[in-house]
């Protein structure tokens, strides 16, 4: 397991597979290489096949909500007529992960961050000389609310990116994709760049409409 060069940051689909579509394919014009996932894609069983189809040939790497983990333990325990490859996706998700001196969550604890403000600039080492205990970056859903801070506070996101300082600790939440958001890692850059796509556009007309 392994971050790519540049990461796309999806969370809370909930199912939402007309937007993961259009999501997915400004990734692949972006040149997206690895997909993580910060939990609740789906909301139902009958929603996680058409996900994890969008999902095949990308690398992803990712954690759980609560649908998704219920439904990879009865997976465990049952055939629920879904996909091989969508049962291979659900079980390869984990609770919380740390990799490269990242953490992968789908809702913020105080073990990920600190209790507080100032304990977490304690924690993190970052005024001090220990190295820090806690990972530099912490990328989070949950929330459905688009959100940056440091270890000094929040951060203004009005220029649609974050530059990452090397000397400080950040959290991030991509904001969910069922409202159109998600980011892109440029690690080589260090730089965050939150993207969208119209939900509106994704809404389908009723058949039989007319205008």
């Amino acid at each position: 397991m392994s971050l790519g060069q540049v990461v796309a940051l999806l969370a809370d689909v909930h199912g939402e597979q007309e937007l993961l579509r259009r999501v997915l394919e400004l990734c692949r014009t972006e040149g997206v290489d690895t997909i993580v996932l910060l939990g609740d894609l789906i909301d139902r069983p009958d929603q996680a096949d058409r996900c994890a189809l969008l999902l095949a040939g990308w690398p992803v790497i990712g954690v759980y909500g609560n649908h998704e983990r219920e439904l990879a333990l009865a997976a465990r325990q049952r055939d629920l007529g879904l996909r091989q490859q969508t049962i291979t996706l659900l079980q390869a998700l984990r609770d919380r992960i740390v990799i490269e001196g990242v953490c992968l969550t789908h809702d913020v604890t105080g073990e990920d961050w600190g209790v507080g403000e100032a304990l977490g600039r304690v924690a993190s080492g970052l005024n001090g000389s220990h190295p820090s205990r806690h990972p530099r970056l912490t990328f989070a859903g949950h929330t459905h609310y688009r959100q940056a801070r440091d270890d000094r506070g929040p951060l203004d996101l009005s220029r649609g990116r974050v530059e990452l300082d090397p000397r400080r600790r950040y959290l991030i939440n991509p904001g969910p994709v069922v409202a159109g958001q998600f980011a892109i890692w440029y690690r080589p850059a260090d730089v965050v760049v939150f993207r969208e796509v119209d939900p509106i556009a994704s809404l389908k007309v009723p058949e039989g409409w007319r205008a």
